[in-house]
């Protein structure tokens, strides 16, 4: 990736004067047999990475179960029951959902998740991105490929944001820089990137020790990033987060360094793996696939047993704002 709830009434105990963390107040949750209905499926090829995947309409991919609720959990898979074997452009079927509403500064989304999809050629990601790309920016929370540990955040723009240099980011966040320039342009698209330290972000680690949350901030101090595993989740976040309070950030972009209000304009969530896509012009790049799976990428379209492990399991999705 349910009741969809709009415009909680706020006790003024929270309507602080200024943009404190403190002021957000729910705005729209995803959750429970309501999950999807305020969700866009699109429908077609994977135009934007080359994935070797058809996206399906709502009305297929419910009748097939590539997306259903079960015991209140939302769950969006790759199709690992159809064979495509003797096809080696064969596109295995998948899920890519666009909120209908739009994200804008000075919110919070928050990502619950018991399962995310991983294994080789499969390339998962929840994220954010402008109307207008690479203009209106993008905001990756959760995104890596194949067989990957540890996941990755990511902004990408146009020229002029950047990441603090490892000499100031120590300080600023707990994960590892990998890359500074978020341009669009450069580097292949890679974007600013921040990986998160601890295996239990992604995969089966992920799975095995409950799952967990990934919060995202985003007002005029910059945009931050959090991963927090079940048993380390704040008591606040359901409710009434106060960001403001939690442990450093795991991936952090200051306003210093990249203006906010400059480059990112209102996102659209994203959800799929990726999409969810498979291989592409990033999980196939050899270099990139070799690092962690055998073989050759797409042979691995054709088999659906590949795919068992190539699903999001969602507690929920809240956008809080101020």
């Amino acid at each position: 990736m349910t009741c969809l709830c709009v415009l909680f009434a706020v006790s003024s105990l929270f309507l602080l004067p200024t943009a404190s963390a403190t002021s957000l107040s729910l705005r729209t949750e995803y959750q429970g047999s309501s999950f999807f209905d305020a969700w866009i499926f699109y429908s077609g090829t994977d135009t934007n990475t080359t994935g070797n995947v058809y996206f399906e309409t709502r009305e297929t991919a419910m009748s097939s179960e590539l997306t259903y609720v079960s015991d209140g959990k939302a769950v969006i898979k790759v199709d690992n029951s159809t064979s495509g074997a003797g096809n080696s452009t064969y596109g295995r079927s998948s899920v890519k959902l666009y909120s209908e509403e739009t994200v804008s500064q000075g919110s919070l989304v928050v990502l619950d998740a018991t399962h995310v999809p991983y294994g080789c050629s499969v390339w998962p990601a929840f994220w954010l991105q402008g109307s207008n790309w690479p203009v209106d920016g993008e905001i990756d929370i959760f995104e890596n490929v194949n067989l990957a540990q540890y996941n990755r955040y990511a902004l990408h723009t146009t020229d002029g944001c950047k990441h603090p240099d490892n000499s100031s980011s120590t300080s600023i966040e707990t994960g590892t820089l990998i890359s500074t320039d978020c341009y669009n342009a450069t580097n292949g698209n890679q974007g600013c990137v921040v990986e998160d330290p601890s295996t239990t972000s992604y995969g089966d680690d992920f799975y095995e020790n409950g799952g967990g949350v990934f919060a995202m901030l985003w007002n005029d101090d910059g945009i931050k990033m959090w991963f927090f595993n079940r048993s380390s989740i704040p008591s606040d976040i359901e409710d009434s987060p106060d960001p403001d309070n939690w442990t450093t950030p795991t991936a952090n972009w200051p306003n210093s360094s990249c203006d906010v209000s400059q480059f990112f304009g209102a996102q659209t969530i994203t959800l799929h793996s990726k999409d969810i896509t498979l291989c592409g012009n990033y999980a196939g790049s050899a270099s990139v696939y070799e690092e962690t799976c055998s073989g050759t990428c797409t042979d691995l379209i054709q088999e659906p047993s590949n795919y068992d492990t190539a699903y999001f399991e969602i507690n929920y999705v809240r956008v809080f704002s101020r």
